[in-house]
């Protein structure tokens, strides 16, 4: 059986908002960089992937219907 590279929480996590409008992904990545602990590892992660969504250049997304 062949297999990837083992995913991390936030990468699965930022794969399952993918279908979610761009909108939406910014907001709920808000919300959870808020409930985090500062300076903590999974927030830093959090606000690298913010970061990332907000500097793509917006096009043509899949909606979730």
């Amino acid at each position: 059986m062949k297999r990837g590279p083992k995913l991390t929480p936030v990468a699965i996590m930022a794969n399952r908002m993918k279908p979610l409008e761009r909108s939406h992904r910014l907001a709920h990545l808000r919300a959870l960089i808020q409930q985090q602990p500062i300076r903590s590892r999974r927030r830093e992660e959090l606000i690298a992937l913010l970061r990332d969504e907000m500097s793509a250049p917006p096009g043509k997304e899949a909606r979730a219907r």
